[in-house]
């Protein structure tokens, strides 16, 4: 490889790097919640509160892979930069063991994280899903939020449309999500397992909910009266 070559693919590889921490940047700031990953007071309990924004820019935010794909690239360019065996094997050392950490830390599960459970709608320019957001003290909840059908530039709404309890909380049928269908594209019709119904407005271009519907709040939850030790604190004085 003539010195030229591979100066010009040392400056490529460290350009991309730089890219790659742009893009993680530029997906951190799409939406609302801030960082993809945080633990808060630095423990162990990490959360992932990112919601809304473009959908597909979501698998480029967490910060960790950016930091492991930008620290590979630098790898390689320092493998064509640096003639000098031992600084050349000390940089690739430094940057396998951050690469390897952000690779393994972005696999470990995250508290608070949602998972995206179903379409339960659809009409021809939006779509509602709906969310598993696990609790930790507290039964599981059923957030049902917004996505646009814009294909590579779908976005979600940064607010939820509902709130209900999971099927398994042990709750009643008024505080379940039952179905739902739009009724025109500005508005949906939500039912509970019980059959009460709400119509819920909401903007088409920001797609968030005129007057969102919340039956987690004040839902009876079993699972939050549970003390921890074999016995049930709800009667209790």
């Amino acid at each position: 490889m003539t010195p030229i070559l591979r100066r010009w693919l040392t400056v490529g590889l460290l350009g991309l790097a730089a890219a790659a921490v742009a893009v993680t940047v530029v997906a951190n700031n799409d939406g609302a919640g801030g960082l993809a990953w945080r633990c808060p007071g630095g423990g162990l309990l990490c959360e992932s509160p990112k919601q809304g924004g473009h959908i597909y820019l979501r698998p480029l935010a967490h910060p960790l892979l950016g930091v492991a794909l930008a620290a590979g690239l630098v790898a390689a360019a320092a493998q064509l930069a640096i003639r000098h065996r031992v600084a050349r094997w000390a940089l690739h050392t430094v940057t396998a063991v951050v690469a390897a950490a952000g690779l393994l830390l972005s696999m470990v599960p995250q508290f608070g994280q949602t998972y995206q459970d179903a379409v339960v709608a659809t009409s021809p320019d939006f779509k509602l899903v709906s969310y598993r957001w696990p609790g930790f003290f507290s039964s599981d909840k059923v957030l049902l939020r917004l996505q646009s059908r814009e294909g590579i530039a779908s976005r979600e709404s940064i607010d939820s449309l509902a709130c209900f309890m999971a099927a398994a909380s042990g709750t009643g049928p008024a505080w379940l999500f039952g179905r739902a269908r739009f009724l025109d594209d500005g508005e949906i019709a939500l039912s509970a397992k019980d059959g009460t119904t709400w119509r819920i407005r909401f903007d088409t271009k920001t797609l968030s909910p005129v007057n969102p519907v919340d039956r987690c709040t004040d839902a009876p939850d079993p699972a939050a009266d549970y003390d921890g030790t074999g016995s049930d604190t709800s009667d209790e004085d």
